[in-house]
């Protein structure tokens, strides 16, 4: 273990003080910041930055003037703190150098990336329009190839219904043809009938003249049967009119036998609502009889009872007043002892059969 373990170590520039890392193995200790820290406009490290530090001090506490050799030397130590910042200059020079290229470069890709965009931009606006002018130039086509099949369709449309119109002639010619042969036909049978209907006409007038005399003798019998007819409806109305006042006489018998059988009926009901009522009345006469009779048979019988329950409990208590005495008397008894050996024993059994 070293001498200065568990102590915290600091940076010894004076302006800084920020810890350092624990000391690790033997050797030379570290006395100011490692970690790359810098100071002031030349980007001093810890180290050159107390140096330089010491050396102001070292000049402000000396009392005598300074000469050549120190600012000399103060001048080699400042070039010599400078030297890496030279270096560090230049190399930034350098790469800014690099930098502008690189930039330059890229701005000069950049613009001919943008020009070559530009002409493809102008190659496909003209291509677009091409590519218009191509779908223009086909959308007309199809249109006059759609119009042209149209056209052929009509075409051929009218072809068929133009065949069609000559089938449909050629058939009403042949149709009309056969009519007209039909019809000629049909002329020659209507001549034939006629002259039939002619030869017939002579025959049909006979038999017209015979069937108008059957006519006449058929209509004086019909109207000899109307007369009989109307006879026999008269006698009909004649029998309908007797018929009529014998139902009247009926109904109006009826009627009064209907409303004697009802008064009858009403008598016989009055009669046997006062029956029923006269029956009714003695009927509770007699329940009512009946009741008061049954009413002093349980009086009577309560009475009768209270009285044998008296009389009960008076002879039990006789009895057991008498049992008592017996009880004394045979217990007297026994301790008598004059008695005779036959009474001892009678006495001894008379508990146990009592």
């Amino acid at each position: 273990m070293t001498e200065d373990a568990g102590q915290v170590r600091v940076c010894e520039y004076r302006r800084c003080g920020a810890p350092l890392p624990p000391a690790v193995g033997r050797g030379s200790r570290a006395r100011f910041c490692q970690d790359g820290k810098t100071w002031g406009r030349r980007n001093l490290s810890c180290r050159d930055a107390e140096a330089v530090l010491s050396d102001a001090e070292s000049l402000r506490e000396s009392d005598t003037e300074l000469d050549d050799t120190a600012v000399t030397a103060l001048a080699g130590q400042v070039d010599r703190v400078l030297e890496p910042a030279r270096g560090l200059v230049d190399t930034l020079t350098t790469l800014r150098h690099q930098l502008d290229a690189t930039t330059a470069t890229a701005l000069a890709e950049r613009d001919a990336a943008l020009a070559e965009a530009d002409e493809h931009r102008l190659h496909r606006g003209r291509a677009e329009g091409d590519a218009a002018q191509a779908r223009e130039t086909a959308e007309t086509a199809v249109a006059a190839a759609a119009a042209a099949e149209r056209d052929k369709t009509a075409a051929v449309r009218e072809r068929d219904e133009e065949r069609a119109a000559r089938r449909a002639a050629v058939q009403e010619q042949q149709r009309a043809e056969g009519q007209l042969a039909a019809v000629r036909d049909e002329l020659a049978r209507v001549a034939d009938r006629a002259d039939a209907s002619a030869a017939l006409a002579g025959e049909r007038a006979a038999v017209i003249a015979t069937l108008t005399a059957e006519l006449a003798a058929a209509r004086t019998a019909l109207d000899e049967e109307r007369g009989r007819g109307q006879a026999a409806v008269a006698r009909a109305d004649a029998v309908q009119e007797r018929l009529d006042a014998a139902r009247a006489g009926h109904e109006a018998a009826l009627n009064a036998l209907r409303d004697e059988h009802a008064k009858a009926a009403a008598a016989a009901l009055d009669r046997a609502r006062v029956e029923a009522e006269r029956l009714r009345a003695g009927f509770d006469q007699r329940i009512a009889e009946l009741q008061a009779a049954h009413e002093q048979t349980v009086r009577s019988m309560h009475e009768t009872t209270t009285s044998l329950g008296a009389e009960l409990r008076a002879a039990l208590g006789r009895a057991d007043t008498a049992e008592r005495e017996l009880a004394g008397v045979l217990t007297a008894l026994g301790e008598t002892p004059e008695l005779p050996e036959t009474l001892k024993q009678l006495l001894d059994r008379w508990p146990r059969e009592s």
